[in-house]
């Protein structure tokens, strides 16, 4: 019986030791690799934090990781808040909003190509950003009214831009069903093939 005991108390302290010792390899791994917020990072720092978070969301083959776009979408967003004078911030500013469109975050995405339109008026692609925000508030908040404003404004300001027919296009069919959409395709289809034949 005293052996018995013997037995089960070593292995009792056994356990204990190295439950002991696993704890404190966690507790020092942890202290190693303290969390520290994006909006503290170094610019470098935040640059290998995106190219970390684009690696691990371009290296999933299995669809769409909304936290990890999520996440992305965060630090896009911080670095170009934080450096609005890097020359690669406003596109950084760009692509947060095309994640957050592409995750129906519908306020961030309206906030952030609002952002790009309004503090890089030099950026390429700043007339997409403003179709953009009229096509989120078309089809994602459904602020009709404000989303005809924005195309309207689109087509002023940008006539000959490749998305000035669907700035158009969209202000004829706001609205509208997609069942509605496909008779009117029907009846514009057969009007067509009538004036052909005749």
């Amino acid at each position: 019986m005293k052996k018995q005991l013997f037995i089960v108390g070593l292995i009792s302290l056994f356990t204990i030791g190295f439950i002991a010792c696993d704890q404190k390899v966690k507790e020092e791994q942890t202290e190693e690799k303290p969390y520290i917020s994006l909006e503290k990072m170094s610019i470098e720092s935040l640059e290998a934090e995106i190219k970390k978070r684009e690696e691990v969301l371009n290296s999933d083959q299995s669809g769409i990781d909304s936290k990890g776009a999520a996440s992305l979408m965060e630090a896009y967003f911080v670095y170009a808040v934080r450096f609005p004078n890097r020359a690669n911030s406003a596109d950084r500013m760009f692509k947060a909003a095309e994640l957050a469109m592409s995750l129906n975050h519908t306020i961030q995405a309206i906030k952030y190509f609002t952002k790009v339109y309004d503090e890089y008026p030099d950026y390429e692609k700043r007339p997409y950003a403003m179709f953009l925000r009229a096509f989120v508030l078309e089809n994602q908040a459904q602020e009709y009214t404000q989303a005809k404003e924005v195309y309207e404004e689109f087509i002023r300001l940008y006539p000959g831009h490749s998305m000035a027919d669907d700035a158009k296009y969209s202000i004829e069919n706001m609205g509208k069903s997609p069942e509605e959409l496909i008779r009117e395709f029907e009846r514009k289809d057969s009007i067509r093939a009538a004036q052909e034949a005749s």
